[in-house]
């Protein structure tokens, strides 16, 4: 055989040794390539996941809160109605109070009936008095309610941030 032969003879070998070892490399990549997809592909359906949890959480809240709202608007609405019952009772009663001062004027005419009208009108001023007192104490615990229930939203809209504002964080870690 001529030098030439040998030559190509051997390069021959070393191309199809190197060819080798590239097709081994290039495997290994494609294996390791694939394994770590597999892992991104399970990492990418986990944050689905959780995306889509988080935005149930939300939807949640939200209806949570439309919920609240509603029943506070309903309280407050009993509220108002209550309050502007308690208002004409006072218009009423110094309504009738201006009655009973007009009334005992022109009735001072005799001294006997001056004074059953005066004992009648203090037994009508006093059972006033008590139902304006009561009134006004219902108003108190209405109040007080009232204030508890504004906490209450309070609280529960600082939660629906905090909520939201950890959702739009995960949201920005998950994009990333």
């Amino acid at each position: 055989m001529s030098t030439a032969g040998k030559v190509l003879v051997v390069l021959v070998m070393l191309a199809s040794l190197v060819w080798m070892l590239l097709t081994a490399g290039v495997t290994q990549l494609n294996r390791n390539g694939n394994q770590a997809l597999i892992v991104l592909t399970e990492k990418v359906a986990k944050l689905q996941g959780d995306v889509k949890n988080t935005r149930d959480e939300i939807v949640r809240v939200k209806d949570q809160t439309h919920v609240l709202q509603e029943q506070m608007d309903r309280e407050l609405a009993v509220t108002n109605a209550r309050q502007n019952d308690v208002q004409r009772l006072a218009s009423n009663v110094s309504e009738n109070f201006s009655r009973v001062r007009y009334e005992l004027a022109t009735v001072q005419q005799t001294v006997q009936n001056a004074e059953q009208g005066r004992t009648e009108r203090a037994a009508e001023v006093v059972a006033d008095q008590k139902a304006l007192d009561a009134a006004r104490d219902e108003v108190k615990a209405l109040k007080a309610t009232d204030e508890q229930l504004r906490a209450g939203l309070a609280s529960l809209r600082a939660e629906f941030k905090k909520t939201l504002n950890s959702s739009v964080n995960i949201l920005h870690q998950a994009v990333k």
